[in-house]
């Protein structure tokens, strides 16, 4: 058997007005597992232990582990090459043979990125999230998807700031967020944000340019 634990608070996290977990309702709480993780090999045993939802389910056999890993690759492959679509139905296969496989659940919302189907690319990375809430690559994407898709940047902010306490210097994410902080008019912020990107990957030119641009728009061209 696999076990997986998942804090109450990230089972709630993409809530609109998440429910009090001072005192959590059990029963709704095993209702919305079963919902949201029915992809899971079945049967799907669920429990509350304190402040956390405990999962358990049966390891996918060696059989399965193997062609999925082989499957993943080939899709992967597609996906470099630029073909989305046969990506994607080579990684669905890759999760019905291995359904906790995570990191092919997260490249498959990132082919879906790639074709413009939102709606199935964030309901992927959300049920990555769910499922690990430190993997950090994936709030990036999920930011960005909110912050270039639906303008919310908000959402898009808190998202970024959940990426970096779990990678403190990851230059993508920092750049993200200097870039979010500068459209809502924190200057100086942005400004931090970027040089901690170019602290991070002096390689990386998304950060230079922003930071020029910054100053640019803040009459400040002696610095850029």
């Amino acid at each position: 058997m696999r076990t997986i634990r998942i804090k109450l608070v990230d089972l709630f996290a993409f809530d609109d007005k998440p429910p009090s977990l001072q005192t959590p309702d059990v029963t709704a709480v095993i209702s919305r597992v079963l919902k949201h993780f029915g992809f899971l090999p079945q049967p799907l045993a669920v429990t509350v232990e304190g402040d956390e939802v405990v999962l358990q389910f049966p390891e996918e056999s060696d059989v399965a582990q193997s062609e999925a890993a082989r499957l993943a690759e080939k899709a992967a492959k597609r996906a470099t090459e630029g073909n989305y679509s046969k990506a994607i139905g080579i990684f669905k296969r890759v999760l019905e043979l291995q359904p906790s496989l995570y990191s092919a659940r997260r490249d498959l919302a990132m082919a879906y990125m790639e074709i413009g189907d939102v709606e199935n690319a964030t309901n992927h990375l959300m049920e990555v999230l769910l499922l690990d809430s430190g993997d950090a690559w994936s709030w990036v994407v999920l930011a960005n998807l909110y912050i270039r898709e639906k303008s919310d940047l908000e959402t898009g902010e808190d998202f970024l700031r959940r990426a970096l306490q779990i990678k403190p210097d990851d230059a993508w994410a920092l750049n993200s967020l200097a870039v979010v902080c500068q459209k809502r008019g924190k200057t100086e912020e942005a400004i931090s944000l970027f040089e901690k990107a170019i602290l991070a990957n002096p390689d990386f030119a998304n950060p230079y340019y922003g930071e020029a641009v910054l100053f640019e728009a803040t009459q400040q061209p002696e610095k850029h």
